[in-house]
C-alpha cells in the first residue's frame, strides 16, 4: 500500500489508458492474466501479407501477425474499461507506445540469453498452477481461457516471456546498491506522498439549488443525515444513507466535491457544493491521517530507486540498440 504513495508523486506525467498498457497485465476473475498488449492500426501495411514485419531489434524481427493476435485479446479488455471513444482519441500514442513496449522486451529477452538466463518448463507450469489456483479448478482455468479467445500453448508463451524479464530484471538489480542517504532525502523532498490522508464522507444530491438549501435548513434543524438521504438523494448511495465510504486525494470522484469534502472535519457539514450532477451536501464522520515514519516506508522507497534505476538501464539499452520500425 505505502509503495502506491510513491507512484503518485509522478503520476501526473503519464496518461492513465497508456500506464494501463504498461503494466502488460488485464485484471479478470481476481487475477492479473499475463498477454502481451499490442496495437496495429488498420491501414499502416499491407493487410494480405503473411510474416510481415513491423520492426527490427537488432537483427530480430517483430511480426504483424504477433501484433494483431495480441491486440486481439487486449482490444475487448481495454475498451471495456475505458469506453469507445477514449480508446479512439488515444489509439494513435497507443501504437507508437505499444510498438517501442514490444521493441524494449525484444531487447530484454536478448541481453537475457547473453547472460544466459533460461525459463525451464517447470517454472512454467509452476506459475500456471499459482494461476489455476484463483479458479474452482482447472476446468474453470481453461473454460476462462477459451472465453478470453487464448490458447493454452499462447498463455505458455507469455508465461515463460514474463518470467524470463523478471529473471532479466532481478539480475540487473542485484548489482544496484541505493545510499540510505538518498532514500532519506526522497523521503524528505516527497513528506506529503507518505501522508494517508482520507475521511469517511456521506452526501446528498439533488438537481436543484432550492432543493438543496431546503435539506440545508432541516440538517440545521436537526435532522438526521442519513435518513435525509435515503429519502431525498438521487445518488445511488442513497439506498446506504449517502454513505460513499473513505475518500482520498486518489479517489475518482469530481474535484469540486473531493476538494470539499478533504476540508471537512469529523462531525462538520459542508455548504452547498455545485458539481456537474447537481447540488451536493457533505458530511464527513471519520478522518484518518497518518505520515508514515522514514523507517516504515525505507524498504518501499528502496525498491522505487531501484525500479527507477532499472528503467534508466533499460532506456539506455534502447537508445543503443538497432531498431527499425516499419509503421507509419
Amino acid at each position: 500500500m505505502i509503495y502506491n504513495y510513491i507512484e503518485r508523486v509522478h503520476e501526473g506525467k503519464v496518461e492513465e489508458l497508456i500506464d494501463l498498457f504498461n503494466k502488460v497485465k488485464v485484471k479478470a476473475v481476481g487475477i492479473l492474466l499475463v498477454v502481451s498488449l499490442i496495437f496495429l492500426m488498420s491501414g499502416c501495411v499491407n493487410q494480405s501479407a503473411k510474416g510481415e514485419i513491423v520492426a527490427k531489434v537488432n537483427g530480430d524481427s517483430i511480426y504483424k501477425e504477433d501484433f494483431e493476435k495480441d491486440f486481439n485479446i487486449y482490444k475487448n479488455a481495454v475498451e471495456s474499461k475505458v469506453g469507445p471513444e477514449i480508446w479512439k482519441k488515444l489509439e494513435e500514442e497507443a501504437m507508437r507506445r505499444f510498438l517501442d513496449k514490444l521493441i524494449i522486451e525484444k531487447i530484454i529477452s536478448q541481453e537475457a540469453e547473453k547472460l544466459g538466463l533460461k525459463v525451464t518448463d517447470e517454472e512454467v507450469d509452476k506459475e500456471i498452477k499459482n494461476y489455476i489456483s484463483y479458479f474452482e479448478n482447472e476446468e474453470k482455468f481453461k473454460e476462462f481461457l477459451k472465453q478470453s479467445n487464448i490458447t493454452e500453448e499462447y498463455f505458455r508463451k507469455e508465461i515463460k516471456k514474463e518470467i524470463l524479464i523478471s529473471k532479466y530484471k532481478e539480475e540487473v538489480l542485484k548489482d544496484i546498491e541505493i545510499p540510505i542517504d538518498e532514500a532519506k532525502k526522497y523521503y524528505e523532498d516527497n513528506i506529503d506522498s507518505f501522508r494517508d490522508y482520507r475521511v469517511r464522507a456521506r452526501h446528498i444530491l439533488v438537481k436543484t439549488e432550492d432543493e438543496a438549501k431546503e435539506i440545508l435548513k432541516q440538517l440545521k434543524n436537526g435532522k438526521d443525515f442519513a435518513e435525509l438521504a435515503k429519502e431525498k438523494s438521487i445518488c445511488p448511495s442513497a439506498s446506504k444513507g449517502g454513505d460513499l465510504g473513505y475518500i482520498g486525494k486518489d479517489s475518482m470522484l469530481l474535484p469540486e466535491f473531493k476538494k470539499a469534502a478533504l476540508s471537512l472535519e469529523p462531525g462538520q457539514i459542508s455548504d452547498i457544493v455545485k458539481t456537474e450532477k447537481g447540488y451536493h451536501i457533505i458530511k464527513v464522520e471519520d478522518k484518518i491521517d497518518k505520515l508514515y515514519s522514514f523507517d516504515e516506508v525505507k524498504d518501499d522507497i528502496i525498491k522505487w530507486l531501484k525500479d527507477k534505476e532499472y528503467d534508466k538501464k533499460l532506456k539506455e539499452l534502447r537508445e543503443n540498440a538497432d531498431v527499425e520500425t516499419f509503421l507509419e
